[in-house]
């Protein structure tokens, strides 16, 4: 299988091409973009001067904080408090397959910068329904975690709206950010969503799903600095992913030194990809995902990760090697009454 000599991209992945030098077209417009552009804060006391507007909005917070228990999420958190001085309320969404050492970093950094912080374990069976019809389908390009992360994305802002909070910060890499802010992508898996679960024939999860994006007209995302320059919108919820500027870089090991100077940060036994602190799920949605189509929703993120120089192309492919603890594929896809039958490659080479 051929791959991108600079990303981690596969030929198998949408609208991909490659030129004499195996470089891909995604990564060659990467550079020709950012070099006529400048959308981003060029230094962090800019970031910090346009989030003062958010100050005191509320009478007790100032942003909402999403949090897996990671490093990332865990770093945005800490600094958010230290060197911006904002009031965060901590969220955490636990859909029932978290790491249990996940929940107790988060809880162990909020008791320790004594931060509110709420812990949610909601949508555990309506999850379930999720990832069984999105494995089973045979939508081309739409990887098993996307309509996932979406939903915990959304139980965010839901939140927000509930707190009259008007900032979500949150520690999604420079990848993910690409992935959730681009319209084009989130419209595309609600379209094939609303396909795959009428195929289904299930009303009440239909309509479940649905509501989950009720909050859409309350979002507002993060696309360039004037989104942030500009006074604040307060019937809407700006959402801003913490390490797409350049000056935050998603160095996990400098991560880890630097959130094990405040609190006593644990790492997950086993999580995909490697370093990371993400769900159980992962596992089986990347075997998946890879059987379909030879990529999944990781790969793409790091390919941005890489071109945007956080990670170097041989990390990324470190990191992104699947192999799954013995045992897991097999438990995940009873739990979740995967039919692995219906799980066939969608690919040609």
């Amino acid at each position: 299988m051929k791959l991108c000599t600079k990303c981690v991209l596969p030929e198998t992945y949408p609208g991909i091409s490659f030129d004499q030098e195996g470089v891909c077209n995604f990564c060659n417009e990467y550079v020709r973009v950012r070099k006529n552009t400048c959308t981003h804060f060029d230094n962090e006391q800019e970031l910090k001067q346009a989030l003062e507007k958010y100050r005191n909005i509320h009478e007790k917070y100032d942003v909402l904080v999403p949090l897996s228990g990671g490093v990332d999420s865990c770093h945005t958190l800490i600094k958010l408090v230290k060197e911006y001085g904002l009031r965060p309320l901590g969220f955490h969404n636990d859909h029932g397959y978290e790491d249990k050492t996940a929940t107790e970093n988060v809880r162990e950094l909020c008791h320790v910068m004594n931060i509110d912080l709420l812990v949610i374990q909601q949508d555990v069976v309506f999850m379930k329904k999720l990832w069984k019809y999105v494995m089973e389908s045979d939508a081309y390009g739409l990887t098993s975690c996307m309509p996932c992360s979406n939903i915990l994305y959304m139980n965010a802002i839901e939140l927000a709206a509930r707190y009259d909070i008007k900032l979500v910060i949150n520690g999604y890499s420079k990848g993910q950010a690409q992935m959730i802010n681009d319209k084009s992508v989130g419209v595309g898996m609600l379209q094939e969503m609303q396909k795959i679960i009428r195929k289904a024939g299930d009303k009440e999860f239909y309509e479940q799903f649905m509501l989950k994006f009720s909050s859409l007209n309350k979002l507002s995302t993060y696309h360039t600095k004037d989104d942030l320059l500009k006074p604040v919108n307060r019937s809407k919820i700006l959402v801003v992913p913490f390490f797409v500027f350049k000056f935050n870089k998603t160095d996990k090991e400098a991560l880890r030194k630097e959130i094990r100077t405040v609190f006593e940060w644990k790492s997950i036994p086993y999580s995909y990809p490697k370093r990371t602190t993400n769900c159980r799920m992962n596992w089986l949605g990347t075997k998946v995902d890879n059987i379909k189509m030879n990529f999944s929703v990781y790969d793409v993120e790091y390919a941005e990760i890489v071109r945007a120089g956080d990670f170097s192309r041989e990390q990324a492919l470190d990191d992104l090697e699947h192999t799954p603890p013995e045992g897991i594929i097999e438990k995940l896809a009873e739990e979740i009454d995967l039919d692995f039958d219906k799980v066939k490659p969608l690919y040609t080479r």
